[in-house]
């Protein structure tokens, strides 16, 4: 499974300073984390506007992560093909566009519709741009660096997402917060061929449709079976939909065993260095998933504060974060990254036992937000290591591929973790409750609605102990979780061939 590269290493065009073409290269990465918090703060208003159904509401608020999950593998894939400064371009112009009709919309299906459109730009332009910053930073220590200037501009968007979509939502209607995706896809759309590299490593392969449509169907299916299995769709309906997934995935990689140029080439996830850093990926991704509700239920339901009070504890977490993603490099460049790796997973697993320890009163607070600041700060230190280790590790002319192969593990890993730790959750809090409370309140959600309705506390404080009973279950589960990636890294890394 070989390819002809273009001449002069596949690169078109020379970059006279990586750092500006790197920060063009975020530019996007920032409206798109964005464009996936800001919908939170308008839907409501969209909701009274276009009085959606049920079932439009859902697609309304999932059809974005739901195609950015579904396409980015093929859409690496394409990037590798056709050119990513090249894919970038075209898809910043597609992005804009969508933007401004969903800004206009006048029913529920045409913001559906304009979503989905913009979810398959966005999950074309994130793996093509981390491709081209592993070309851009040809020194690992540089490029871990690059990578933790692209991670803490995407986390600064999703910090910053309900604020300015609070901002213009007083001032504005709702569609105005699409439109803040327009000028910056339009200054990449013009910028981008100045400032950034051409490479395009395999022009001469061609891309397989059907190995396109079975990806797209069967990450769409499995996706959709976690998120509906979480939302209470009809269990046999979810099952259906999972074994549908779970089939077309199996026809997918089938298929690329017998393929000489497949979509994925699966050797990649074969190389010792791909593998590891994609199932700690995975497994962090699905820790954060599956505990950031809890920590937003327990402020806000358990302990009764306001939003807007839970959303300004919850910056320490953010700050931390961005602290992090930029502290890490600077500590790869003195120590060995893999120690670098090895104690933010550690902080990552130490901010699961606070959870452990929640207690039901107010004096909790504290406990949450330290969990969070020593989980955020884990994760945010070792993520440009572990994007490195697989940019890295693949052939430059799959860079797309294996960037993008690592976006959907962690795309995957999030809507993983809302089941399987809400499920553990939800087990462990009806267990807690009294067989009369028990009967009144299936899940949490309904025990903190029904609680409310109800004049006495009693009913509450039962609710309130399961909730907290079921944060504990969860924060070993996390605990646990973290030994097993840690000792996943610490498996000594076998020698393997460059190009498999």
């Amino acid at each position: 499974m070989t390819s002809t590269p273009t001449s002069a290493g596949a690169v078109a065009g020379r970059v006279r300073d990586p750092r500006v073409a790197l920060a063009l290269l975020s530019l996007p990465s920032l409206l798109i984390a964005i464009d996936i918090s800001v919908l939170g703060v308008a839907l409501p208003r969209m909701s009274a506007d276009l009085r959606p159904s049920p079932t439009e509401l859902l697609w309304m608020n999932d059809i974005y992560g739901f195609m950015v999950g579904g396409t980015m593998v093929t859409m690496g894939a394409v990037g590798d093909r056709i050119g990513r400064r090249r894919l970038i371009v075209l898809c910043a112009a597609v992005f804009a566009i969508a933007s401004a009709a969903a800004a206009f919309s006048t029913a529920p299906w045409m913001v559906i519709a304009t979503r989905a459109v913009m979810g398959i730009a966005g999950a074309a332009i994130m793996p093509a741009s981390m491709a081209l910053i592993g070309q851009l930073f040809p020194d690992p220590k540089r490029r871990v660096s690059a990578m933790g200037v692209y991670m803490t501009c995407f986390l600064t968007g999703m910090a910053v997402a309900p604020l300015i979509g609070g901002v213009m939502l007083q001032y504005w209607w709702w569609g105005s917060v699409f439109l803040l995706g327009v000028p910056v896809m339009l200054l990449t759309l013009l910028a981008a061929p100045r400032l950034l590299p051409e490479s395009a490593t395999r022009i001469d392969v061609p891309l397989d449709l059907r190995s396109a449509a079975l990806c797209l169907a069967s990450i769409l299916a499995l996706v959709a079976t976690l998120k509906w299995s979480v939302n209470g769709a009809p269990l046999w309906s979810t099952i259906g939909l999972g074994l549908l997934g779970l089939t077309l995935g199996f026809m997918f990689v089938r298929r690329q065993r017998t393929l000489e140029h497949p979509l994925v080439d699966l050797a990649l996830l074969r190389m010792p260095g791909v593998s590891r850093a994609m199932w700690v990926l995975f497994l962090t991704a699905l820790l954060m998933g599956g505990t950031s509700i809890f920590a937003a239920f327990y402020l806000q339901s358990a302990l009764g504060l306001s939003p807007l009070k839970s959303a300004l504890l919850m910056i320490p977490s953010t700050i931390a974060m961005i602290i992090a993603a930029n502290a890490g490099p600077w500590l790869g460049h003195r120590l060995r990254p893999k120690y670098v790796v090895l104690g933010s997973l550690i902080v990552m697993a130490a901010g699961f036992v606070p959870y452990t320890l929640l207690p039901a009163g107010r004096s909790g607070i504290a406990i949450v937000v330290c969990g969070a600041v020593l989980t955020t700060a884990g994760i945010g230190a070792a993520f440009p290591f572990l994007m490195n280790d697989i940019i890295s590790h693949a052939p430059q002319e799959r860079a797309g591929s294996a960037a993008s192969l690592a976006q959907t593990a962690n795309e995957i890993g999030i809507a993983t973790g809302l089941v399987v730790l809400g499920s553990l959750a939800t087990v462990v809090y009806r267990s807690s409750l009294t067989a009369t409370a028990g009967q009144a309140a299936g899940t949490w959600v309904d025990g903190f609605r029904e609680a409310a309705a109800r004049p006495d506390g009693f009913f509450l404080n039962q609710v309130r102990n399961a909730f907290v009973d079921a944060v504990h279950a969860v924060g070993y589960a996390g605990v646990g979780t973290m030994l097993i990636v840690l000792a996943l890294l610490l498996i000594p890394e076998r020698p393997h061939n460059r190009t498999p």
